[in-house]
């Protein structure tokens, strides 16, 4: 936990979250190390399905290209990722 961060930057955060408005807050589950879990995380955000139907291209994941196109035709200004983490392993 960092020490400057409060369970108010995190309520403030998720009380902001309206996608409509093109405000998104992502909450990523806890404990998850995938990059597929945050899309669905990002999916569940943006209020759309994180289960996919269809063909898509090889080597892409299906989670990634529906976030990716749901980011982009929505009017997504504001993202925020709580327990983001800028660090390289």
């Amino acid at each position: 936990m960092d020490a400057r961060d409060g369970a108010i930057h995190t309520h403030t955060a998720l009380a902001a979250h309206h996608p409509a408005a093109g405000r998104i807050t992502l909450h990523p589950s806890p404990g998850t190390t995938s990059d597929i879990a945050l899309a669905h995380d990002l999916l569940a955000a943006l209020g759309r399905p994180p289960v996919l139907a269809g063909c898509f291209p090889s080597g892409r994941q299906p989670a990634w290209e529906a976030a990716a196109a749901w980011i982009h035709v929505m009017p997504a200004v504001w993202l925020a990722v709580l327990r983001a983490c800028r660090h390289s392993l």
